[in-house]
């Protein structure tokens, strides 16, 4: 194993002896976990480790042994309690009067145009950023820094105020006011400790990583400790050098932050269909774009180069990202069209599911998207909806939803319904259930949260309880008033 992941830190392709290698990873891995899990308590060192093997791994592609790497991520993010939601509280913001907000695992929020959802949205995106968990208590400018960059920089009145619970922690922003009280969980204790308690310690070492010095140290050292938990063992940290402690910790700081920084997907995507091929030379020159659009633009930008090719199975389409121009491959019909030359519906679904696919393996992120079934046809909303489920099931990661369609709402009951159903069956049974719903398209009802946004800033929680549902058919206004409208037409038709 400790040679494999040697192997792995040094960027080694994928040869045969390596995957004969790596085929023992598995077991070998989840062995680890279980040592760390089971044989003693969490500590800020066995953190440190885990997520030097995550990052390590990750330096190479190796697509055939990434659900080694997802079961990893998602013992960890359910052992951390990373899928407990937060709760946003919010008076008297913007177009939001009074807001009581519980994530969970899937998050949907639900109304009409300008009634606060991309508000409260943006406001979740903040608060599960890692700039936002380094602000030290009182940084009222640097909260409303972070408003300016996603545009939701509105005027605090008296009354207003935004209260953000995590666990046991409490951040409450009013007029003039950051105040931070309560207790971080384990994980952020340990980040905040290398950031802000021995800020100038780590500045050093961020130099030495930027100064471009072989990191081979940090990855030797990391792997000599894995080996030393595999043995039993506690590495003997007292007798490392503060540069080597410094790398160590500046490596796994860096991993942390970026597998656990929330990801935000606007409606304004498919503006990048007009400069897909030219992002960097845009982002790097002073454009008056947003810096939402514009981290959506970079992320879009890295995944793309990660990817570099990318099937999305329910439009029936392959794109292939290059350098020159994107190309879209038409399945079923064989043929490539270049994407500025793609559908509306192509158009915004490619950058927000390729950015999606490529954010899933993180620890316990948020991956919040606004209005996900733009240009797309109701069965189109569907499918995406389900896989984007499906995908969900093997990442550690929670999902946020902005919407206007009821369809969106309706396909989460389907799945609801399924697994109410599905693990009340038999055998038989679940063959029909699974024939209709893929098994891992079904989610919990406890593990859902609707809320509906009116015209006059009330936020409303819309769970039904009783049906065991988020509420859509008590949404389909539009639906309703056009079958109306058809009745009372077909009764002057039948009086004529």
């Amino acid at each position: 194993m400790i040679q494999s992941l040697e192997l792995l830190a040094n960027g080694a392709a994928l040869s045969g002896a390596l995957s004969d290698a790596l085929a023992k990873l598995r077991s070998n891995l989840l062995s680890l976990v279980g040592i760390f899990l089971v044989g003693n308590p969490l500590s800020g060192q066995s953190l440190v480790l885990v997520a030097g093997v995550a990052q390590i791994i990750n330096k190479v592609k190796i697509l055939p042994y990434s659900s080694v790497i997802c079961e990893i991520i998602v013992i960890f993010a359910h052992k951390l309690n990373l899928f407990a939601q937060m709760r946003i509280v919010i008076h008297n913001f913007g177009p939001i009067k009074e807001a009581d907000i519980e994530t969970k695992r899937y998050t949907v929020f639900i109304g009409q145009t300008s009634t606060g959802k991309s508000v409260a949205a943006k406001l979740i995106s903040i608060a599960n950023g890692y700039d936002f968990m380094m602000l030290e208590d009182r940084d009222f400018k640097g909260f409303t820094s972070f408003l300016s960059e996603y545009s939701i920089d509105f005027p605090f009145y008296d009354d207003t105020e935004i209260c953000i619970y995590r666990k046991k922690a409490l951040w409450t922003i009013r007029k003039g006011l950051f105040k931070i009280e309560g207790e971080m969980d384990s994980f952020w204790k340990l980040v905040r400790s290398l950031e802000i308690d021995n800020r100038d310690y780590f500045l050093e070492a961020y130099k030495d990583v930027i100064g471009k010095k072989d990191d081979g140290e940090a990855s030797r050292l990391m792997i000599e400790g894995i080996a030393a938990r595999l043995q039993g063992k506690d590495l003997d940290w007292d007798s490392l050098t503060d540069f080597q402690k410094k790398m160590i910790y500046q490596t796994s700081k860096q991993s942390y932050a970026s597998n656990t920084n929330s990801v935000y997907i606007p409606a304004e995507r498919i503006l990048l269909s007009i400069f897909t091929n030219s992002i960097f030379s845009l982002l790097s020159k002073d454009m008056p774009i947003p810096e939402s659009i514009k981290r959506f633009g970079t992320l879009y930008g890295i995944a793309r180069d990660r990817s570099k090719d990318i099937a999305i199975d329910f439009m029936n389409i392959t794109v292939r990202f290059s350098k020159e121009q994107d190309t879209i491959h038409i399945d079923n019909e064989d043929v490539d069209i270049d994407f500025s030359h793609a559908s509306s519906g192509m158009q915004s679904i490619i950058p927000m599911w390729t950015v999606f696919c490529n954010s899933l393996y993180g620890f316990g992120r948020h991956i919040i998207i606004e209005e996900p079934e733009l240009n797309l046809f109701p069965t189109l909303q569907v499918q995406l909806v389900q896989r984007m489920v499906e995908k969900l099931k093997t990442a550690a990661a929670n999902l946020v939803i902005t919407t206007h369609s009821p369809y969106i709402l309706s396909v989460f009951d389907n799945l609801i319904y399924a697994k109410d159903v599905y693990d009340r069956a038999d055998d038989q049974h679940k063959e029909k259930v699974t024939a209709l719903v893929n098994a891992d398209a079904m989610i919990s009802f406890d593990d859902i949260a609707a809320y509906s946004f009116d015209d006059n800033g009330i936020v409303t929680y819309i769970n039904d309880a009783e049906t065991r549902s988020t509420g859509a058919y008590a949404l389909d206004i539009a639906s309703n008033e056009t079958a109306n409208v058809f009745n009372e037409l077909l009764a002057i038709d039948n009086e004529l």
